[in-house]
């Protein structure tokens, strides 16, 4: 029983030496990365390794209003859509990334993600309105 209450003890004291918080972000600092988070489409979102684990791409489809002309779709209130395409040398570290963003997007689409000569690889996207869908090959250069 004692060996129970000191186990118990030390785990107690384990589990409150880590202090968590919860920080709003509000400095205009932010601004930017608010809209961003505010407008991703979780559900397209897309994970790849490439150069078996020489590159890990993430990419994340929003739905852009800053990038939407006002007149290209009237009567609506519809947007054109935007990824982010991050970059990262090694999935668990930020420190080396590259980060683009493919904007002004009708509908898109991934179609492909190929490797061509490292660092570099190239994502295949389809896009438009349905009667007028383009292929589009957008090239990239990872970290060296």
């Amino acid at each position: 029983m004692k060996k129970l209450v000191l186990i118990l003890t030390l785990l107690t004291i384990n589990c409150n030496s880590q202090e968590l918080k919860v920080i709003e972000l509000v400095e205009e600092e932010y601004s930017e990365m608010k809209y961003i988070f505010a407008r991703i489409v979780p559900e397209f979102t897309v994970q790849k390794e490439l150069y078996k684990g020489g590159l890990f791409l993430t990419i994340f489809l929003i739905s852009d209003s800053k990038a939407t002309p006002e007149k290209i779709f009237p009567g609506t209130e519809e947007f054109l859509d935007s990824y982010f395409v991050s970059i990262t040398e090694d999935g668990d570290y930020y420190s080396g990334s590259k980060l683009y963003k493919i904007e002004g997007l009708i509908n898109p689409k991934i179609l492909e993600i190929k490797e061509t000569n490292y660092p570099k690889f190239y994502i295949k996207i389809e896009h438009g309105f349905n009667k007028n869908k383009r292929i589009k090959l957008f090239e990239f250069k990872g970290l060296e």
